[in-house]
């Protein structure tokens, strides 16, 4: 059954408002109400209606002002507003749609008129809410990997620039984690990209599970990810690079029937790197990129399957030790 529309009438005069009140629940709206400006602000806050009837005149304050505070709601929460007024004069309309009322009706009105009114509102709402979602969802594919369904690396790129500004500005710590999964091409040569991408898809999973909601993990590019750790120090950083690096190399991958050799599954390790804003030579996003990416080299020129962290001179982490 569809969500009945919600609309707030804001009105002083209890004449009126009983008035519009039955008027719409006639009609099969949820209607709610409110008296005085103050009461209609904090409703609105509270829970955002569909459609807003705003009295200009008001006891404790100019509807106007009402209709500024409405108005300035974030953009992807259009609430449309009519303003209601014995003024029918045109320096108030002009003031009223100035501020950004979405249409005035001067008092008094007739019943068919409010009802036509308020449903061409509702389906405007209707018409924005469906634009916003559809270029909300279009957004986030041109910022999503298709294969693995993390962050791509242009939302990497945006992400890390925002995390490092707000680090930078309120004395916050951030960390990179740069991860290359070992051997790759070994995988893909001998069981084929489609069992490749099955691993990819895998050790996305695993980052996901390995991480918090406000981290972001990526896919930085082939077999190369990268996760950034907001408000997160050295020692954070190492706890979830290692939680990561167990849950990667316990996965088991079944490889595809016909395979040649014995295995009925096989195991990826992943070398890791570490850098972490504040520290030595870090001053901007592209240098804790570059460093994180340098400890990963110093990772992967040490063997392999371990985690490197990224100081004045990178050393090697030993998973697992403290």
């Amino acid at each position: 059954m569809p969500q009945r529309a919600q609309i707030l009438v804001v009105d002083d005069s209890r004449t009126q408002l009983d008035w519009l009140v039955r008027v719409l629940e006639r009609e099969g709206y949820d209607v709610r109400t409110a008296a005085d400006g103050k009461d209609a602000i904090r409703k609105v806050r509270g829970e955002p209606p569909d459609l807003v009837l705003l009295d200009m005149i008001l006891p404790d304050m100019d509807g106007l002002e009402v209709l500024r505070i409405v108005k300035a709601r974030p953009e992807d929460q259009f609430i449309p507003v009519i303003i209601l007024s014995v003024k029918s004069d045109l320096d108030s309309k002009v003031a009223g749609l100035r501020i950004g009322a979405d249409d005035f009706l001067a008092k008094p009105f007739a019943e068919a008129e409010i009802l036509a009114r308020c449903a061409a509102m509702l389906r405007i709402k209707t018409l924005q809410d469906q634009l916003r979602e559809t270029q909300r969802r279009l957004r986030e594919q041109t910022l999503t990997d298709d294969l693995t369904g993390l962050k791509n690396r242009r939302a990497f790129d945006e992400r890390l620039q925002e995390e490092f500004r707000r680090a930078h500005r309120y004395s916050d710590p951030v960390s990179l984690i740069m991860i290359d999964l070992d051997h790759f091409k070994l995988v893909n040569d001998r069981y084929g990209h489609p069992f490749g991408d099955l691993v990819l898809r895998g050790a996305s999973e695993q980052l996901r599970a390995s991480t918090r909601d406000p981290d972001i993990c990526a896919r930085y590019g082939g077999e190369e990810f990268a996760v950034i750790l907001p408000k997160t120090h050295l020692s954070g950083a190492l706890a979830v690079a290692e939680r990561i690096w167990k849950e990667l190399s316990a996965r088991s991958y079944p490889v595809p029937a016909g395979s040649t050799g014995p295995e009925t599954s096989i195991q990826v390790t992943a070398s890791m790197g570490i850098a972490f804003y504040p520290s030595k030579d870090i001053g901007s996003p592209e240098a804790l990129v570059r460093y994180a990416d340098e400890a990963l080299y110093q990772a992967k020129k040490a063997g392999r399957n371990t985690i490197c962290l990224y100081q004045a001179q990178a050393y090697r982490y030993e998973a697992g030790d403290r």
